[in-house]
């Protein structure tokens, strides 16, 4: 029968196709963008062995702040929309409570309450190539530091004095990220300034980072940022600052990190005054055991012109951290914290003291 030929092709002809769709199809959902949601919430007690009246905030603290008191430091959600070649917009949307986020937000323009509910929320797009670019839009936190608002992500359950002091907490704006080698990645800054959704004084803030990442078990970042900071809408009666912020971390075992971050900024105001600060902390942590582990951190700020703290003086501060980790996302933190001042600068019985020794318990649950 001449025709069966022709009825065998056909039959392969729809075979292969469905085959080749059945592929299209696998490699589309491959490359569909995938929607993630984390969160965790974050509490602690602290005892400052000064004695200050129960509930003081104390001082030199970034989020754990509250004297013999239970408080929750944070409860964050986290919503990311991943980008891929077929769908290069994605989204990124952290949303918080808690005194953290009341004190992340202290000093925004728009209002402390206005935003603290959205430590980021921007939009993102990823361009092909070799090199692809990487676009971010919105509220986003720094790059800078080596540690982060959510405490489970630090070796440290408190925030150090460069994190509280010498850099800031976020932005708005935009950033541009790609890859300049096989391990040099490169980033471009263009902001509002400050921890300032709402702009206080039309200026802009330029930033750069470069991120070296030489060995799997090493990373070296540099950054730096400058622009107008402060009120006011004539730019002649804000700081221009600039600031300069080196992280370096390295695995020198498999259970042993050690790392550093050093911070400079100058503050000029053309019609003159001004000042600078700087910092250095110290890091290592050791993992003792798989749920296990010692973090130790030691730091020395100092802020000649009482730019950051409120007084010229130099502070320093030293910190223990025993952490064991639970099934289910759980970890508990047991801290040991020593800070030193120049001028009477901690909270005490007494009124005021150069001294502050801390005991903190954080148990954050993550999800």
């Amino acid at each position: 029968m001449p025709h069966v030929p022709l009825v065998r092709q056909f039959a392969r002809a729809i075979v292969t196709a469905s085959a080749l769709a059945g592929l299209a199809a696998c490699a589309a959902a491959e490359d569909a963008p995938t929607t993630t949601v984390t969160g965790l919430v974050d509490i602690y007690t602290q005892a400052s062995l000064s004695h200050p009246p129960s509930g003081t905030l104390l001082a030199g603290r970034s989020f754990d702040v509250r004297h013999s008191s239970f408080a929750l430091s944070l409860a964050e959600i986290n919503i990311t929309r991943s980008t891929t070649a077929a769908s290069p917009f994605g989204f990124t949307a952290t949303l918080t409570a808690g005194k953290t986020a009341d004190l992340v937000h202290a000093t925004e323009p728009g209002g402390a309450t206005s935003y603290k509910l959205l430590q980021q929320l921007y939009g993102t797009w990823t361009g092909g190539g070799t090199r692809p670019v990487t676009i971010d839009a919105g509220k986003f936190v720094t790059m800078m530091g080596m540690e982060v608002i959510e405490s489970p992500l630090n070796d440290n359950y408190s925030r150090g004095l460069l994190f509280n002091y010498a850099i800031p907490f976020y932005h708005m704006g935009i950033r541009a990220t790609t890859p300049l080698s096989s391990n040099l990645t490169g980033q471009l800054h263009l902001v509002n300034g400050w921890n300032n959704v709402e702009d206080d004084n039309g200026g802009k803030s330029l930033g750069v980072q470069l991120n070296y990442k030489p060995t799997a078990a090493s990373n070296v970042i540099l950054n730096w940022m400058g622009g107008p900071e402060g009120a006011g809408a004539a730019l002649a009666q804000n700081l221009d600052v600039q600031v300069v912020d080196i992280v370096a971390t390295v695995g020198l075992t498999p259970r042993l990190k050690l790392g550093a971050n050093f911070d400079y900024a100058s503050a000029a105001r053309s019609a003159g005054g001004g000042g600078h600060w700087n910092g250095l902390a110290l890091y290592g942590r050791y993992q003792a055991r798989e749920n296990c582990a010692v973090a130790a951190r030691f730091e020395g700020f100092d802020d000649s012109e009482g730019l950051r703290t409120g007084a010229p003086q130099t502070l320093h501060s030293s910190t223990l951290t025993l952490e064991h980790a639970q099934k289910g996302g759980g970890l508990t933190r047991l801290e040991f914290r020593y800070d030193h001042a120049g001028t009477a600068f901690f909270p005490s019985s007494a009124g005021a003291s150069g001294r502050q020794h801390t005991v903190t318990i954080g148990q954050t649950v993550k999800f």
